[in-house]
């Protein structure tokens, strides 16, 4: 008689530090009347997928708001993981193995704090993870104009500008071809937990098999990481 394979569960993790560097206090600012930290949650819980959906923070306040919006937090992060300069996947790493999160019982979606990843999109990259069966990471990208990448982007040396992709440049034509070009947006990601707890073979990852992704309507998100993001993203949310 075979034995029966446990299901695995699915692990909804967002990550927020106390010391936002640009905009203070930014995880639990008011945004549309509610905290930020809010509308992702809210989001999450509507996409009805999860069954735990984390936080991990260094901050009590962020703690006790989490906590009492419906965010399970089991403890608050290690100050070492929480600076400028922490790599958030070794945050992963630990609360993966503080709280026995492991490829043979979990997937996981790493959500940041952003109340432009919406349940549908987060639906939405859950069923390309389950149709692929699981074996890629998926991640969300925007489609952008090859010009930001190939021909306009410039390194500073002394008081020069050298074009980044100078290879590129020099192969370029006037007339372009569509290069279908895209940018992670890297809010949203769904793997394996091993495949989360290494910012360098995560990369080493996608570099060598791609990763599956779900396309962004750049109309209707923005990354908040300055007070001018901020701003916008108010007028961008206000319309959706």
């Amino acid at each position: 008689m075979f034995s029966q394979i446990k299901k695995r569960k699915k692990i909804a993790l967002v990550c927020c530090r106390k010391n936002s560097k640009d905009i203070p206090n930014k995880n639990i600012k008011i945004f549309f009347g509610k905290p930020l930290l809010y509308w992702t949650y809210q989001n999450i819980l509507k996409s009805k997928l999860f069954d735990k959906i984390y936080l991990s923070t260094d901050g009590e306040n962020i703690f006790k708001i989490g906590k009492k919006m419906g965010f399970e937090v089991p403890h608050l992060r290690p100050k070492k993981l929480a600076t400028s300069k922490s790599d958030v996947f070794d945050t992963h790493q630990y609360f993966f193995k503080k709280m026995k999160i492991e490829d043979q019982n979990s997937y996981v979606c790493i959500i940041n704090n952003n109340p432009f990843l919406t349940s549908s999109l987060i639906k939405k990259s859950f069923s390309i993870f389950k149709k692929n069966n699981f074996k890629h990471i998926v991640m969300g990208a925007i489609k952008i104009d090859p010009d930001q990448i190939f021909f306009r982007q410039m390194i500073k040396k002394n008081s020069f500008l050298f074009p980044k992709f100078s290879k590129e440049l020099i192969n370029s034509k006037i007339n372009r071809k569509d290069y279908k070009i895209y940018y992670n947006t890297g809010d949203l990601r769904w793997g394996k937990p091993k495949w989360l707890i290494n910012y360098n073979n995560f990369n080493k990852r996608i570099c060598k098999r791609g990763f599956k992704f779900f396309e962004i309507d750049s109309s209707k998100y923005h990354d908040l990481n300055s007070p001018q993001d901020w701003n916008q993203a108010l007028l961008k949310f206000k319309k959706l």
